[in-house]
């Protein structure tokens, strides 16, 4: 039965007119950027970069996060701790290459925040285990530890906490907390939490916030963002502690949306600001997915090499993993499995700033593949970095899951203009809920950096400036009868 549009226009203007406080009940990207999961699109460590990371508690209660590194083949865990965040409280921490231009990306923290295990002043290498064989069986991609080098980050409320756990992880006036290793002991053999994980936790109720920076020493260049934040995300009271897991574990993950009744909910507005209610089973991450889902991005670029400019486009599918890892085949929206590499065809478009616009087919370069594609699950697209490309290096973030495309217009090559990469040239790229809203495209986030490098701006001046902007996208949202 198709969606009545009256009904639908009455539920959208009524979300609009209380502020969208009926989506604290569905899953929903909060615009004003708080909620109860941050997703991290991007770290690196390679070519000198360091990768910081911050997450606030804007609320009066105690936070249970659990903190994940995934790397950018195939979502690997490289690293997961819980993370216990006192009241009004920041934790941040620094991700880089502590043995230089090879080996794991490491994590240190400043921070006095708890954490479990705790990290203190320790450098904490990035792990292996998920991909090596050591712990899982390998997926087909790389198996050492230079995997772990660049990906993407999540975090997720797990609950609020309670005493006599709350005290313990709450900061004093000299702004340390009074005792974290009750936090640790709690998770220990024996301990309160090992032995019921839902003592003292409520049900999580968002309230987080965050931000990603990477940064060159080196060449004096930074590229900032906002993390996406995920209200709703778990709503059911029923179960109210069913998210907060030990640290050692892989869960909670993007699977774990639960609104009310076992069911998903997901809330989705399109351009001309329909609300589209979706329905998911639980136990998929097709409720994060559909957020996520869009035919197309877009953003700028800028490659002028008189002025030492590069630019990369981060393209980061953070439910990916879900439809194409140890699974018998891959399901919608993604079409191939991972095994070594899950290529998606894509389109290209790009116009110079003078609206010139490429004609006939666009691949990247340099690669032997008849259509373009992106094949990993947190990829950088560089602009006529052919060389780079080839070396296996980016000349921003030094990635090595690089796309490259050469901008050439009537043989000329156009260094500033923008792009459009599209998502739903295949039928395979969509995802269809159980009421019946079909999403068309792939789940996708991310941003553009730029980079001017400019030593002639002053001679034997540093000149160097960067920026970071996130990806515009459209969506294709279809009601099936």
């Amino acid at each position: 039965m198709k969606r009545n549009s009256l009904t639908t226009a009455l539920l959208a203007g009524l979300a609009g007119a209380a502020g969208l406080a009926s989506t604290a009940q569905a899953v929903n990207l909060n615009t004003d950027g708080i909620g109860q999961v941050l997703i991290y699109p991007y770290y690196t460590v390679n070519k000198g970069n360091h990768s910081l990371f911050s997450v606030v508690n804007t609320t009066s209660k105690v936070k249970a996060v659990k903190v994940r590194f995934r790397e950018g083949y195939n979502s690997r865990e490289v690293l997961d701790f819980n993370l216990y965040l006192s009241p009004f409280d920041v934790w941040v921490g620094s991700v880089f290459a502590a043995t230089g231009s090879s080996g794991p990306a490491s994590i240190s923290t400043p921070d006095k925040s708890c954490t479990v295990p705790a990290i203190g002043t320790s450098v904490v290498p990035f792990r292996t285990f998920a991909f090596d064989g050591t712990v899982d069986d390998t997926d087909g991609g790389p198996t050492d530890s230079e995997r772990t080098r660049e990906g993407y980050v999540e975090m997720i409320e797990m609950g609020e906490v309670g005493e006599p756990f709350a005290s313990n992880a709450t900061h004093n006036a000299a702004g340390t907390p009074k005792s974290c290793g009750v936090l640790v002991d709690a998770w220990s053999p024996g301990g309160a939490w090992a032995n019921n994980s839902a003592n003292a936790i409520s049900i999580p109720n968002g309230g987080l916030y965050g931000a990603g920076t990477i940064f060159d020493v080196a060449n004096g260049t930074l590229h900032a963002y906002n993390a996406d934040a995920i209200e709703g995300f778990y709503t059911n009271t029923a179960a109210p502690a069913a998210l907060h897991f030990d640290p050692g574990s892989l869960l909670p993950n993007l699977s774990f949306a639960n609104t009310i009744g076992n069911v998903a909910t997901s809330y989705v507005f399109t351009s001309n600001g329909t609300l589209n209610t979706s329905n998911w089973t639980k136990g998929r991450a097709d409720a994060v997915s559909a957020l996520y889902m869009h035919d197309a991005i877009y953003n700028e670029y800028y490659t002028d090499p008189a002025l030492g400019a590069a630019s990369e486009w981060v393209v980061t599918f953070p439910t990916k993993n879900f439809y194409v890892d140890a699974l018998e085949s891959a399901e919608h929206p993604f079409t191939k499995l991972f095994n070594g590499a899950a290529c998606e065809p894509i389109d290209i478009t790009y116009w110079n700033r003078e609206e010139a616009k490429n004609t006939g087919s666009v691949d990247f370069s340099p690669s032997p593949r008849s259509v373009t594609s992106l094949c990993y699950e947190a990829q950088v697209i560089t602009f006529n970095q052919e060389a780079a490309a080839v070396a296996g290096s980016s000349l921003i973030f030094g990635s090595a899951l690089i796309a490259n495309i050469n901008t050439k217009i009537g043989g000329v090559t156009a260094n500033a203009g923008h792009a459009k990469i599209g998502f739903a040239g295949t039928l395979a790229h969509e995802l269809t809920s159980n009421n019946g809203v079909q999403f068309k495209g792939l789940p996708v986030t991310g941003f553009w950096s730029a980079n001017y490098v400019n030593s002639q701006a002053q001679p034997g001046k540093l000149a160097n400036f960067s920026g970071a902007y996130r990806h515009r996208a459209s969506r294709i949202i279809n009601i099936l009868g």
